[in-house]
């Protein structure tokens, strides 16, 4: 009697298990089945399988149906199997993805195949759908979105007004997305370009960095916004120096005493620094009218077109340092007397002002040569020379004389 109790109880806790095992939620079609949509993996099944429950499509009664549960009548099997839901699944999601992502009308009915086939394809269309529909839209956005973020920025550099038009060949999705982008874009590249354009004036104005309120809590506003303060700042300081150096040059060029106005103490530096390049440069060019002038005079002579004591003992500094013009005037004129025929030293051509120094030296050399050679000849004369001979020649003397003179 222990024995028999204790296999009824067995039998009872196996047969309460299956129950449990394949009770969970879900209408039954005709068959006594249904695809799995909730937990399936608790009941030990996969997503989209389709399954029977306590020996689906049997016509026996309750009491039959739990001596067989979980077995399906030989005699009333469905007519399909699971392959056949799972290739109506693939199929399905297929052309349905290609439905959605053409923006199709939705059609989840099969044109062929079974029951089970047909179940299965309109499952899977359902999913290939949503699919395909998600990634056109998805394409869409990103596309509207990448177009609106250039025009939007473009329309802001260019000065033009934030406004958008409806793209006709484009899908709702696009135009949205492109608005929004287009819309995004052209406010902040306004605020960059505000950002620009206020760096660079505040920097221009040499004041000191600040950063106004709409800017400072943004640090890629701040960066550009710094960036340009510092363009601006140098171009003026540029600016600024380079007016002050002129102002210093021509006040050093023309030795000028007067005192200066008011002048920002950043910029004294270069003022000076023109005052003192532009006395150099005067000084430079001062020696070197001296120096010109020693081939122009033969004795120094003060120049009277210069204004100030300064500039004259500049000229006189460049008179004295000509060694060439000095060299020429002593050896000019001597190698004039001691020569007939004409000649020049390579050294003394520097330039047309030298050599005209030493043309004019060795001419008056050989003038007095010639002059002298005359004397000689008279002293030398026969004491029997009438005073007729001596008259013809100092009449020939007189005539030559004058001639050279007229050359000259």
């Amino acid at each position: 009697m222990k024995k028999i109790s204790c296999l009824l109880v067995f039998l009872f806790l196996v047969n309460y298990s299956l129950n449990v095992v394949y009770a969970h939620p879900g209408r039954t079609d005709s068959n006594g089945g249904h695809t799995c949509r909730t937990n399936c993996e608790k009941w030990g099944l996969k997503y989209g399988e389709y399954h029977f429950h306590n020996g689906g499509g049997t016509s026996g009664s309750s009491s039959n149906n739990t001596n067989t549960s979980n077995n399906v009548s030989s005699t009333n099997k469905p007519a399909y199997t699971q392959r056949d839901v799972d290739q109506g699944r693939s199929e399905g999601k297929e052309e349905g993805y290609v439905d959605g992502y053409n923006r199709n009308e939705q059609s989840s009915r099969a044109d062929k195949g079974n029951e089970g086939y047909k179940i299965g394809y309109k499952d899977g269309y359902t999913a290939g759908y949503a699919e395909g529909l998600k990634k056109i839209k998805d394409e869409d956005i990103e596309a509207g979105r990448e177009v609106g973020n250039m025009e939007g920025k473009e329309a802001a550099v260019n000065g033009e007004e934030n406004e958008t038009t409806n793209n006709d060949g484009q899908s709702v999705d696009w135009n949205i997305a492109y608005k929004d982008a287009f819309n995004n874009a052209f406010k902040a590249e306004k605020l960059k370009i505000e950002s620009k354009d206020k760096g660079y004036e505040n920097g221009y104005s040499l004041k000191e960095l600040n950063y106004p309120k709409n800017i400072s809590s943004d640090e890629e506003l701040k960066k550009i916004y710094k960036s340009q303060y510092e363009t601006g700042k140098n171009e003026r300081t540029k600016e600024e120096e380079e007016k002050n150096y002129e102002l210093g040059f021509d006040k050093g060029y023309n030795l000028s005493n007067e005192s200066i106005k008011e002048m920002d103490e950043r910029f004294i530096g270069s003022y000076y620094n023109g005052v003192k390049e532009g006395e150099q440069k005067r000084k430079v060019e001062m020696k070197e009218e001296g120096y010109i002038g020693a081939f122009t005079y033969i004795i120094y002579e003060e120049p009277t077109h210069l204004e100030t004591d300064q500039l004259i003992e500049w000229y006189k500094q460049g008179f004295d340092s000509n060694t060439i013009a000095a060299e020429i005037k002593d050896t000019a004129y001597k190698n004039g007397y001691e020569s007939s025929n004409y000649y020049i030293p390579e050294e003394f051509k520097v330039n047309d002002q030298s050599i005209a120094l030493y043309d004019k030296l060795f001419e008056e050399g050989q003038e007095d040569q010639r002059d002298e050679t005359i004397k000689s000849f008279v002293k030398m004369g026969s004491v029997g020379v009438g005073l007729v001979g001596l008259s013809a020649g100092g009449l020939y003397i007189n005539k030559r004389r004058k001639k050279k003179k007229e050359v000259i």
